[in-house]
């Protein structure tokens, strides 16, 4: 039972002759195991001016939604804090550093903010991964994680004309333009694995 779960899942391409595992539907019968909403819901990173403390924060706000009591693909409780991680990116060879982490309490509407001080940290381009519960590394850019990113004292203009530069001094010109593709391509497979359209 578990090898035909597997197998029509997708997570064995290799033994259905299939080179990718977004090629396979998730059959009816397990569509059930599987909620269509995220964990968590963002909304839209603001930069804002604290005329208190004279300072620039970063505000990253959402909610942590619940069915029956429980979060949304996870099943645990109300209760537990939202944490985030954030981590900076830099240009190519693209590394991520953890930069901070932090937590805080949702609020009884299930919402939450995180104000990050722009002071603390370096220019350059950050992702934020905020998670319900206990964090874990293997659910970034998952359904269970909300996932941000911003910039500070640079645009993403600037971050990718960084990147290109670097690139040049030790990539050729094919070997850029397949890195660009893969990058187009990794960023559209986000939205291969959306079983709930159908």
């Amino acid at each position: 039972m578990l090898f035909a779960l597997i197998v029509s899942l997708g997570i064995v391409p290799a033994l259905s002759n299939s080179s990718l595992a977004e090629e396979r539907e998730i059959p009816e019968s397990l569509k059930h195991l599987f909620a269509c909403n995220e964990t968590i819901t963002l909304g839209k990173v603001i930069h804002e001016y604290n005329q208190l403390d004279e300072s620039e924060n970063v505000l990253i706000s959402g909610n942590v939604n619940f069915e029956n009591g429980k979060a949304v693909n996870l099943g645990i409780q109300k209760g537990y804090p939202a944490i985030m991680w954030v981590y900076q990116v830099s240009p190519f060879p693209t590394d991520y550093r953890m930069a901070m982490s932090d937590g805080v309490h949702i609020a009884d509407d299930n919402s939450f903010v995180f104000s990050i001080p722009e002071n603390k940290l370096e220019e350059g381009k950050f992702i934020a991964y905020i998670f319900y519960g206990i964090p874990k590394e293997s659910m970034q850019n998952s359904m269970l994680t909300g996932k941000a990113e911003f910039y500070i004292g640079i645009n993403n203009d600037e971050f990718e004309k960084q990147e290109y530069e670097n690139m040049r001094k030790y990539l050729g010109v094919d070997d850029i333009k397949r890195l660009q593709l893969e990058k187009i391509k990794e960023l559209n497979s986000v939205n291969s694995y959306d079983f709930c359209s159908n």
